[in-house]
């Protein structure tokens, strides 16, 4: 049985049960409720495809490719995305996983990325060119999981767990890249951010900032700088030890020549020319003043009325002043951060 090299997962684009055209297409399909139904050809008629007798799946790649579908995703669309009436869930998922690792076990086949792929992944993987096809990139039951790549690294994990192979920790985490949204974002956002490169807002977004920390991460600890977290990344990233705090303040960095500490500075000055700060200052000493004299709840609610009309122009170019001041100080905060982890020592 040695004589098959993989097993190449895609889904029927038809409803939940196997019809002919299936049948004549794959080695086994999975339907909706978790059935396993045999296909016309034997696997074994892959094993040489010149005498057309054998399961055609997959263009160019089916000698020696053992063919599996579920059924189902009739009407399926990619952009904007559709599941159709027929979606994969995950009962039909998991016993297609099972009967992946029934096949790589009966014959003798590893579980790679490979070897053990889905339609979606041949063209990148493989490099054998492909029609357009897109099974299998979206999962309906498990969202935060898109593309080809990641749903393959999922169901190579859920395989793997059904052949008693303990996954790497790493295995049960899918490859994410900019795009991406969901849980396993976040948690690459808050391992980044707790060993000092990443500093945004831990959303489940990956967009353009959270691809910078990436590549600051990989250029760090010697990995290939594709902004993309694979296992390699992942593996680091969940081993690696936070940077330890240089001694640097905000003067240090003031005198060294910061250029960002001298805008920063720069536009608290401006600010404070401006009278912007002591315009609030006396308009908010006014009001209290004007307040202590006050004498019932009707007085003080038409006065208060009254003030608001008179410094409303003053409490409004006060209250943009202060704003921007504040955003100064975070500057400086962030700055000194970026200093004293080792991030983008130049700004």
């Amino acid at each position: 049985m040695g004589s098959m090299k993989r097993t190449i997962s895609h889904w029927t684009g038809g409803g939940g049960r196997a019809n002919n055209v299936d049948k004549a297409a794959y080695h086994r399909i999975t339907e909706f409720d978790g059935n396993v139904v045999h296909g016309k050809e034997e696997i074994e008629d892959n094993i040489v495809t010149s005498d057309g007798d054998y399961a055609a799946h997959t263009r160019n790649l089916n000698t020696g490719s053992i063919g599996v579908a579920m059924a189902g995703m009739a009407g399926a669309k990619e952009y904007p995305l559709e599941f159709g009436a027929s979606p994969i869930n995950r009962t039909q998922f998991e016993a297609h996983c099972k009967l992946l690792a029934e096949l790589h076990t009966a014959y003798g086949i590893p579980v790679t990325n490979r070897t053990c792929l889905t339609h979606a992944e041949v063209e990148p993987t493989l490099g054998v060119k492909q029609k357009n096809k897109w099974d299998i990139t979206v999962l309906q039951f498990e969202p935060d999981i898109r593309g080809a790549i990641p749903v393959g690294d999922y169901m190579r994990s859920r395989v793997k767990s059904y052949m008693g192979i303990t996954a790497e920790p790493t295995e049960r985490y899918p490859t994410i890249q900019q795009g991406i949204k969901g849980h396993f974002v976040q948690e690459a956002q808050k391992l980044m951010a707790s060993v000092g490169f990443f500093s945004g807002k831990k959303d489940g977004i990956f967009g353009p900032r959270t691809k910078e920390a990436v590549i600051a991460f990989q250029s760090e600890h010697g990995l290939i700088m594709d902004g993309i977290i694979g296992p390699s990344t992942w593996a680091e990233l969940m081993r690696a030890e936070s940077r330890p705090l240089r001694n640097v303040s905000i003067k240090d960095l003031r005198e060294g020549g910061s250029t960002t500490i001298k805008a920063a500075d720069n536009g608290q000055k401006a600010i404070a020319v401006g009278g912007g700060v002591t315009s609030a200052l006396a308009a908010l000493e006014s009001v209290s003043g004007a307040s202590d004299t006050l004498a019932g709840a009707e007085a003080s609610l038409g006065t208060a009325q009254g003030l608001l009309m008179t410094y409303w122009p003053v409490l409004a170019v006060a209250a943009v002043a202060f704003v921007a001041w504040r955003m100064m100080d975070q500057v400086k905060k962030s700055r000194l951060r970026d200093a004293q982890t080792g991030r983008n020592m130049g700004r």
